[in-house]
């Protein structure tokens, strides 16, 4: 063999061994900055589930209070009937009224 081969295949190794770990290296990077994406859009998510849930909360919050006061208006019609239907029964208002 003679010098000018020795140099040729030496080259032709190293650019091989080269194009290798530029092709590894970009492999890592590309890996690195797709995990970063990922972590960002995780992170986004769970964001967005917490404030899911507190409005969930919110308004789980606002339909206990108007039940609430879905109940305290029910007993209030209830008595508002009841005396109404006391008052309509009542013969001596309807008469001629009570006498003194």
């Amino acid at each position: 063999m003679s010098s000018i081969e020795i140099v040729l295949t030496i080259i032709s190794v190293a650019g091989t061994l080269s194009s290798i770990m530029f092709a590894y290296l970009a492999f890592k990077r590309g890996n690195k900055t797709e995990n970063k994406a990922e972590g960002k859009n995780e992170g986004v998510l769970i964001s967005d589930i917490g404030y899911i849930k507190s409005s969930i909360d919110r308004i789980e919050k606002s339909i206990d209070k108007l039940q609430e006061e879905n109940s305290t208006l029910k007993e209030r019609i209830v008595k508002v009937e009841s005396e109404l239907d006391n008052h309509v029964r009542n013969k001596a208002i309807h008469s001629g009224g009570i006498k003194k």
